[in-house]
């Protein structure tokens, strides 16, 4: 699932207006998904398998945990606990009782939890994952031992203190996928930064198709042209990265941003002068802005034709603005998105469209599709 595309920046065009765009127009056109990718109910459980399950999915904070508490949710249509043990140490198991599959936790959402018991026959288990008790034992066969029945785990691991959790042994360290981000927003978070909102959206479109959006450079300097355009700045000086699972819109801060905000004063070099924006296979956002602020934007299929997005923000309140206006600034882009993908979710749907011409300022839709079109192509559902 690496993508074959070089890793690149762009560089400015010293004697025009627009940046050169990284190379993506040798590739091929079966790299373009179709409409059917974003209309055709059949390729949610394909996606489910060959994408969600074989790569890292965001989870969130890790200090929402606190020693001595789960959190039941599903994960790519999995039940799963994510435990803060009592020694502090995070972990992911699947919510079922490795007896007869009943789920230990039906309760979703945070809650302290000192032992697992399974409603079904009351297996008990420690945080730990550890098979602790078991109902009548001496009716097993003398064989049965309890040390092999422990809880079935998955990788769970953290960057800055965020968790992910991945299904496959396979896939690369978190910290290896993630490319560049711990470079550049590496010294984001510090020991001031609070958790200053979060919000859920449901949009009327697939998954991809949001996500496509927010790696379209080319419609920032008009649809958004009062609202996150006035953030990112002319086109002549975006710049763009491609690596094996992220990509990345790089824009200096514009003067009147500068004039506005502080600057977090342990930030070196590039990250103390510009706004990062990157995408992350295969459905998560995470922008930075040299005041420390770390914006997640984690996309969620619901069904083949909508999608939850997340919006999580984190920064030093002494840094960053109030909440309710820079709430308020998110907000008035992703309402401005959600109108366009809704749109072209309508688009797909009429039965009269075939993928268009690429611009290089849709680079990271092209990188994004690509490692889709690989995800599927490993899985036998494309050739």
């Amino acid at each position: 699932m690496v993508s074959s595309l070089p890793l690149q920046w762009s560089q400015t065009n010293p004697h025009g207006s627009s940046p050169v765009p990284p190379d993506i127009h040798g590739l091929p056109d079966r790299f373009l998904l179709t409409a059917d990718h974003y209309t055709n109910p059949a390729w949610v459980p394909i996606e489910q398998r060959a994408i969600f399950r074989r790569t890292w999915l965001y989870l969130g904070d890790g200090d929402r945990l606190a020693p001595g508490m789960v959190w039941a949710r599903s994960v790519a249509g999995a039940p799963l606990l994510i435990v803060r043990d009592n020694d502090g140490e995070l972990r992911a198991f699947y919510n079922l009782c490795p007896h007869r599959a009943a789920i230990l936790s039906p309760q979703a959402g945070i809650h302290p939890c000192q032992k697992l018991v399974c409603p079904y026959h009351a297996w008990v288990y420690d945080l730990s994952g550890n098979l602790t008790g078991v109902p009548s034992q001496d009716q097993f066969p003398k064989s049965f031992q309890k040390e092999d029945f422990a809880l079935r785990s998955l990788r769970l691991e953290t960057w800055s203190g965020f968790m992910f959790v991945c299904f496959d042994d396979g896939a690369p360290p978190l910290v290896e996928f993630l490319g560049s981000i711990p470079e550049h927003l590496g010294q984001h978070r510090t020991a001031a930064t609070q958790p200053l909102a979060t919000k859920q959206y449901t949009v009327a479109c697939n998954w991809k198709n949001y996500h496509d959006n927010t790696l379209c450079d080319y419609h920032v300097a008009i649809a958004h042209r009062t609202t996150l355009n006035q953030v990112q700045g002319p086109i002549r000086h975006y710049q763009h990265q491609l690596e094996p699972f992220v990509n990345l819109l790089y824009t200096p801060t514009t003067a009147d941003w500068q004039a506005e905000n502080s600057i977090l004063p342990t930030l070196q070099g590039r990250s103390r002068e510009g706004f990062f924006t990157y995408g992350i296979y295969p459905n998560l956002h995470l922008l930075g802005l040299p005041n420390g602020l770390l914006a997640w934007l984690h996309i969620e299929p619901l069904t083949v034709e909508s999608c939850r997005v997340t919006l999580d923000l984190y920064g030093d309140p002494d840094l960053c603005p109030p909440t309710e206006i820079l709430l308020a600034e998110f907000e008035a882009f992703m309402q401005e998105d959600m109108v366009l993908t809704e749109s072209v979710q309508q688009g797909y749907a009429s039965g009269a469209y075939t993928p268009g011409p690429v611009n290089g300022l849709e680079s990271r839709i092209i990188h994004q599709q690509q490692l889709i079109w690989d995800a599927l192509a490993a899985a036998g559902a494309v050739e």
